[in-house]
């Protein structure tokens, strides 16, 4: 009694400590109930856990249902015991989710609609007392880094794509800054350095030609 104690406080330790590993956390309660029972009866190693979690999350955002229902329906049918079953398992499961990867594509007959079209906003120039020139908000010791260096020329964008992130950033006016010409021209640049320079980290600025006076190039001698 106490060896078996033991073995399922250990495994209980193991689980704790890799379930996090995997995107265990960022499924359902229901389908997180699941998998933790399941991996406790079948005694998942990391690797079999991670798989199984990966394989519950790609059939639930594939729309083919969910895995309890097609673990069940499976292991009831092959009759195995526990150390056979789950290598069977896994195996099938793996062989299940390539031939749903190679199945042809299939799309609704209906298609989906278009986002809502962005309402036209207020263009105002402000005085600004904000830097323009910075480093790539991504930009970090952390990060495997390019150095971009970006110019705010504009905030806000005058399209409303809805991939952008640019429209979540400010409210809906598009602000140019008055003083914009003048904090380009006084940027300190380094003689001889090449710089990589993006402009539209807040805004197509290629879509506002030169209004306002945002196309002066900053020369460094």
């Amino acid at each position: 009694m106490n060896t078996n104690t033991t073995t399922r406080f250990d495994y209980a330790a193991k689980f704790a400590g890799f379930a996090g590993k995997t995107l265990f956390e960022q499924l359902p309660s229901r389908q997180q109930e699941f998998l933790q029972r399941l991996a406790f009866e079948q005694r998942f190693t990391f690797q079999e856990f991670r798989q199984v979690v990966e394989a519950c999350r790609d059939l639930s955002m594939w729309g083919e249902g969910d895995l309890e229902t097609w673990w069940q329906k499976r292991s009831a049918q092959n009759g195995m015991r526990n150390g056979h079953l789950k290598k069977q398992m896994l195996t099938e499961l793996q062989a299940e989710l390539a031939a749903l990867r190679q199945a042809p594509k299939t799309y609704p007959l209906i298609p989906l609609t278009r986002p809502k079209q962005r309402e036209k906003s207020l263009i105002t120039v402000k005085d600004s007392d904000k830097t323009i020139f910075g480093m790539c908000p991504v930009a970090s010791e952390k990060t495997v880094c390019c150095n971009l260096h970006t110019i705010d020329a504009v905030e806000n964008c005058v399209f409303g794509c809805s991939y952008c992130s640019i429209q979540t950033f400010y409210s809906d006016e598009i602000v140019f800054d008055e003083h914009f010409a003048q904090k380009l021209a006084a940027l300190e640049l380094e003689p001889g350095r090449f710089y990589h320079i993006g402009t539209g980290q807040s805004s197509d600025s290629l879509a506002w030609g030169n209004r306002h006076g945002i196309l002066p190039v900053p020369v460094c001698c």
